[in-house]
């Protein structure tokens, strides 16, 4: 898992550096494209790991959300 996220975060630096090279060039075009697949890759890490990480993150947010409904219908007043 930690491989992984080493080489997660050594793609998001290589384009990172192509994302920058591209602005400081003025070729907006790429730049768009590498900030749109740069957010993808975050995003498509942040759910891979909370995919496989699940048992020990998801039934805690389940938890939290079971213990704070009764406190949001009082205040919507259902």
């Amino acid at each position: 898992m930690l491989k992984l996220l080493f080489v997660v975060v050594l793609i998001i630096v290589i384009i990172i550096f192509f994302w920058r090279k591209n602005i400081e060039s003025g070729n907006l075009k790429k730049s768009n494209f590498y900030k749109n697949f740069l957010i993808l890759i975050i995003v498509a890490a942040i759910l891979f790991f909370l995919a496989t990480s699940g048992r020990f993150i998801l039934p805690q947010l389940f938890q939290i959300v079971k213990m704070a409904l009764p406190l949001l219908t009082k205040l919507i007043g259902i």
